[in-house]
């Protein structure tokens, strides 16, 4: 790997000139589109800076539609009807930072949004340099953070402002999705994605004469290139630009999953600044080609499963990502977070996000206790390459892995077999779970409950997070081809016992939510 600088495309800190509240507004609106729970806002300034008109602005394209009284002598101004729930507070009056406690803000920093003016009078709730809710980086930014915005009056103009945003390192990998929404940058927050990159990567990786097509991408900012060698040899060239994105990872665990026996593509050349990886090609066939051409896959899948618990037998390395309670919880926060506001509509209460993380705690306990290693996470038949005529471990090609994590096997097999592009074979998915538990010396009950855990998790992560396409990023293909089936693999653990409060909540929200969302889509379309 060609390492430079990790962090050139990491700006922790720039200034954009506002002129009138056009432009304010406009600010306010991309900032609100990016925002997640959990986020902190910070609105920094002297009287008159323009603070104020960004809270009103920020709160309307969050889904207000009242007036936005100051909360100067109220202290904090709740607002339900938005995306989030957002606590809007002022602490100019404040003389003493504890006059902050009581006022139920903690609340607001697990589920909600604090926007906070005047914060460098109030306590450490909202002080700069708070770490942020998750230690790494995952590629839909969906990791609270905290935002900085300081407005000072620009000298000579009578609406003119400089604005300073100063991220955490969540925010900052989001500050590149700023300029993809009509703000302009005076930084390079992302790396450009052209085809010039693309072969100037190449052409410093020592690659000459080639041809080049696009393999398409996927619900990342990702992209993948077919690169054809002068011998006629294929590569593969994946296209991960950073901040948002990376090839790292990718490396890491490809040369682990090969070290210990598994078919992962090699590495010819990569740039982890840049975020290019030229890898080996396994070609177009996957596991999926057979499942929809009707062959015979039982034997293929029990194969996957061969390489799952080979996962299970081997010690992680030590940079492997740990699967903990908080990633399990912002996975699953989706729902909430996008899904049921739509469904109610209403913002999610802090009530409703508690009881839905605490419906879900200790089922990530229980799941854990079930062998573990570091699995690929999105176990799916597309991302299972087959490499040769004979079911068997060897044959299959691993990508699509650069998300791994050290993980329960019952993660990876309910991915494999309860997919949302594959139909359901209720015999197939019995032979394989009856095989792994046999070979793992696995209690068969407690098994198949742990796949229906993880099975209502994962359909629960991709609804909100094919609801969060939809709304706020404006793309129709990805919900009208899966949401359906989606909610079809819910519904196959709504039998769990153990999950019967979270299958009350789903069953209230499908049908009122799916309407709603298909209006919004209808209007997405017009757009």
């Amino acid at each position: 790997m060609r390492a430079m600088n990790a962090d050139k495309y990491m700006i922790p800190e720039f200034q954009l000139t506002v002129h009138g509240e056009y432009e304010t507004g406009r600010l306010a609106a991309a900032i609100a589109r990016l925002s997640v729970a959990g986020d902190l806002i910070r609105l920094e300034g002297e009287l008159g800076a323009g603070k104020s008109a960004f809270s009103r602005h920020y709160l309307t394209a969050l889904g207000h539609k009242g007036e936005v009284p100051s909360p100067t002598y109220t202290l904090v101004q709740a607002y339900a009807d938005t995306r989030f729930p957002v606590a809007h507070v002022d602490c100019y009056r404040m003389k003493e930072p504890a006059e902050m406690d009581g006022l139920g803000l903690e609340e607001y920093r697990k589920y909600g949004i604090i926007l906070c003016e005047w914060p460098e009078k109030g306590s450490r709730l909202v002080r700069e340099g708070q770490p942020d809710f998750l230690d790494y980086h995952i590629n839909t930014v969906e990791n609270p953070g905290t935002l900085t915005l300081k407005f000072e009056t620009l000298p000579q103009t009578e609406h003119g402002r400089v604005v300073t945003l100063r991220g955490s390192t969540s925010w900052q990998r989001r500050f590149g999705f700023l300029a993809r929404l009509g703000i302009q940058l005076p930084v390079i927050a992302s790396r450009p994605v052209d085809d010039e990159g693309r072969r100037a990567f190449l052409e410093r990786s020592g690659v000459k004469n080639y041809t080049i097509e696009s393999l398409g991408g996927d619900w990342s900012a990702r992209s993948y290139w077919r690169v054809k060698l002068e011998n006629g040899e294929p590569r593969m060239l994946m296209d991960a630009p950073p901040p948002q994105e990376g090839v790292t990872e990718y490396a890491q665990v490809a040369h682990y999953y090969r070290e210990i026996g598994l078919r992962a593509a090699k590495t010819y050349a990569g740039d982890d600044t840049e975020g290019y990886l030229l890898s080996e090609d396994f070609g177009d066939k996957q596991l999926w080609h057979l499942v929809k051409d009707g062959e015979a896959h039982t034997e293929w899948y029990k194969a996957v499963a061969d390489g799952v618990m080979t996962l299970c037998h081997q010690k992680p390395p030590v940079w492997a990502r740990p699967y903990h309670a908080k990633s399990w919880w912002v996975e699953v926060a989706r729902f909430v977070n996008w899904y049921l506001p739509f469904a109610r509509g209403r913002a999610t209460t802090l009530e409703e996000y508690a009881q839905w993380q605490a419906m879900w705690a200790p089922l990530h306990e229980r799941v854990m206790k079930m062998p573990t290693g570091l699995m690929m996470w999105d176990c799916q038949s597309p991302n299972l390459m087959v490499l040769g005529d004979k079911p068997k471990l060897e044959n299959i090609g691993w990508i699509d892995i650069q998300d791994a994590r050290v993980a329960p096997l019952c993660q990876d097999l309910g991915h494999l077999l309860r997919n949302i592009r594959s139909p359901q074979d209720d015999a197939r998915e019995k032979e394989v779970l009856d095989y792994v538990a046999q070979r793992m010396q696995l209690d068969r009950a407690e098994l198949q409950t742990c796949i229906e855990i993880c099975n209502l998790h994962n359909a629960c992560r991709l609804i909100g997070g094919l609801t969060r396409i939809l709304v706020r990023d404006g793309k129709i293909e990805g919900p009208k081809n899966f949401l359906e089936r989606t909610w079809e693999v819910a519904r196959q653990s709504y039998g769990c016992p153990e999950l019967q409060g979270i299958v009350e909540v789903m069953r209230d929200a499908e049908a009122p939510g799916m309407a709603r969302l298909w209006k919004e889509a209808s209007k997405t379309r017009a757009a």
